[in-house]
């Protein structure tokens, strides 16, 4: 399988799965060594997102906007901090994913989202991720459905309707899809 760098990986229906039902993942890193990814379409609650906002205004002594969401990118490393960007806001520690899509985990990062106003960005706790071959047995089972993605759609996309107009995207009617996976 080529490698799924800069895509999209749509939950199928039948995934159950409290965290990736419904979950729409970027795929940051896809290799022989596995696969890492975010889920971009999953707020976390403003409580814990105001708590988080919290304890980080005490870590960079600033005033960052408790009112831009969170996401939860996934279960691994809850407790770390990576953020989607633009290239409006680089530093040299921000890792090129595509052309207008990059990563950084520094705390500096966060601070210059918060002022620029016309930067695109995305701040989530924890990633996704997949031992060698673990996600090609997903996709073969049936559970992902991949889809070519743009900054646009991952920035612009709302949360609640992301999963819909991914799945929507290839023609599907959502009612008629099955609820159960399985190989073809």
């Amino acid at each position: 399988m080529s490698s799924l760098l800069n895509q999209i990986i749509i939950a199928a229906p039948h995934m159950m799965d409290n965290l990736f039902s419904k979950s729409v993942i970027f795929i940051c890193e896809h290799n022989s060594n596995g696969a890492v990814g975010l889920i971009i379409n999953k707020r976390l609650d403003a409580v814990l997102s105001s708590q988080i906002y919290g304890d980080l205004n005490k870590k960079v002594d600033g005033n960052l906007d408790q009112s831009s969401p969170l996401y939860i990118g996934g279960p691994v490393s809850v407790e770390r901090g990576i953020m989607l960007h633009d290239k409006k806001i680089l530093l040299n520690s921000s890792i090129e994913v595509s052309k207008n899509l990059f990563m950084s985990s520094h705390l500096d990062i966060l601070k210059m989202a918060h002022k620029n106003s016309k930067c695109s960005y995305k701040f989530m706790m924890g990633y996704s991720g997949w031992s060698p071959g673990q996600l090609e047995n997903e996709l073969e089972n049936g559970d992902w459905i991949i889809q070519d993605t743009s900054a646009d759609f991952v920035f612009n996309c709302k949360d609640d309707q992301m999963w819909k107009m991914a799945i929507g995207s290839y023609g599907f009617d959502i009612s008629n899809l099955s609820s159960h996976g399985a190989k073809a």
